[in-house]
């Protein structure tokens, strides 16, 4: 079985450039404006698979049609924006920039209207579109202070969700969480805090991560307990921890038995086996040889510090 400091070497060679840039971030440990670091952002703009990704782009700033930035699943504006956040593009990239003006000029109507209405739900949407927006610079926006505050009111009622029958949504709370952990934490408002605190006692305490006895009317969906990569509005332990990790957290007792599980789903080689559901709607988020096992074991190295 490889050791971390061989897998570590191995995700220093993959043929995906963003693989190359995170293990340099999260698991060497190098700041962002390192000259290694950057080479491998510049690297990562112009190779595979973002540089197809970006060529998919219309010059307004939308993916695939205008009419609708959340479908198809999972290559509409939406999607594109959440998958090259994931995928480490630079949010001061043209390309993002034009596409996080594009979906905040869109979203503005549909903001005010669920703020003004008091209507609950999809706020797993909200928390990604925090997420890429932030990693764009949009922080200090009016619409994203409005969707801010939408998340803080959401968590603060354990992200109810008529999709999940008006029960409680993890998924939801889970997803507006990784918003709110995008916001540097010298400026987290007082209610920002609170709301995160709220959301780790719902997450943590009141119920149990390797349980997954969240709120459910008709079954713990089957993608909790696989190691996943991408997702885009669903959430499993590993995506949990990487927000726990964000978040400080990671010392709970409830987060340590998850790493303990997570630990333990390491296969002979070292690596970690992982699954994709959504890799045939999506673009691709690999090249050469590298596979979902390549991202999966990134991301397990990073939140077992």
């Amino acid at each position: 079985m490889q050791t971390r400091e061989e897998l570590i070497q191995t995700l220093e060679q993959a043929d995906t450039p963003s693989i190359r840039l995170f293990t340099l971030l999260k698991l060497k440990g190098l700041s962002p404006d390192d000259p290694l670091v950057l080479q491998q952002q510049i690297l990562l703009a112009e190779q595979e698979p973002v540089c197809s990704i970006l060529k998919e782009q219309h010059p307004e700033g939308y993916w695939v049609w205008e009419r609708s930035h959340y479908t198809p699943k999972y290559k509409a504006t939406h999607w594109s924006m959440q998958l090259l956040t994931e995928l480490g593009l630079s949010g001061d990239h043209p390309a993002m920039q034009q596409g996080a003006a594009y979906m905040r000029k869109r979203m503005q109507q549909s903001l005010h209207e669920q703020i003004e209405n008091d209507e609950r739900g999809l706020i797993c949407f909200w928390g990604n579109f925090a997420r890429y927006q932030i990693h764009c610079g949009a922080l200090e926006d009016p619409i994203l202070q409005e969707t801010i505050c939408l998340q803080v009111r959401e968590v603060e009622v354990d992200a109810r969700c008529d999709w999940n029958y008006g029960l409680p949504c993890a998924w939801g709370l889970i997803r507006a969480m990784w918003g709110l952990a995008a916001i540097p934490v010298e400026k987290r408002s007082a209610q920002v805090e609170h709301a995160i605190r709220h959301g780790l006692e719902f997450l943590l305490e009141r119920y149990s991560l390797l349980k997954a006895d969240y709120p459910y009317q008709e079954q713990i969906h089957r993608c909790w307990f696989s190691l996943n990569f991408p997702l885009f509005y669903s959430t499993d332990i590993l995506f949990t921890l990487r927000v726990l990790d964000e978040l400080d957290a990671l010392h709970h007792p409830s987060a340590l038995q998850a790493l303990n599980w997570l630990r333990g789903k390491r296969s002979l080689s070292g690596m970690w086996r992982g699954a994709s559901p959504a890799r045939k709607r999506t673009w691709s988020f690999t090249a050469g040889q590298d596979t979902v096992d390549t991202w999966v074991t990134l991301h397990a190295l990073s939140v077992l510090h």
